[in-house]
């Protein structure tokens, strides 16, 4: 199962890239969607840092413009991939405690953060794509299957 986490967090970085490049060109005309781009980053920082018990580096809407989002984007991808080199599969039954941005408690198990995290970047990167063809902007494609079919979710262990 930690393989299969490991190649759905390689799928959601090659999305963040592709969605980050077709912004890019006109990220002056489509602000709203280089903010949700910050907050799929941010999100992925926040939850590493819950995981990983440190201080998160990011509120969940930091100001990033796209230089820095693909340097944070980068970051995001190694830190949790050399985490996830320390884990086995047993851990992903493991309980993450943490509070939310609101200091309200939970405890979520690793293996549903790891299920969050590609799902919740998908949902804002399909905000994007509407907002990018309604801006005259490109969507570009990021399927998962176009993905896996592309060779885009080498996973190294």
């Amino acid at each position: 199962m930690l393989a299969y986490h490991r190649r759905l967090l390689a799928f959601d970085h090659w999305a963040n890239l592709e969605t980050l490049a077709a912004v890019t060109p006109i990220a002056a005309r489509v602000p709203q969607s280089v903010a949700w781009l910050a907050h799929i980053m941010a999100a992925k920082r926040l939850w590493f840092a819950r995981v990983a018990g440190t201080t998160p580096p990011f509120t969940v809407n930091p100001a990033l413009g796209v230089d820095a989002l693909r340097a944070e984007f980068v970051t995001a991808h190694d830190e949790w991939q050399d985490l996830l080199a320390t884990r086995a599969d047993a851990d992903l039954a493991g309980i993450v405690r943490y509070q939310n941005t609101r200091g309200d408690a939970f405890e979520s198990t690793l293996g549903d953060i790891l299920t969050h995290l590609p799902i919740h970047g998908q949902h804002h990167r399909g905000q994007i794509a509407a907002h990018l063809r309604v801006s005259s902007g490109v969507p570009p494609v990021i399927d998962f299957i176009h993905a896996a079919r592309s060779g885009h979710l080498a996973v190294t262990p």
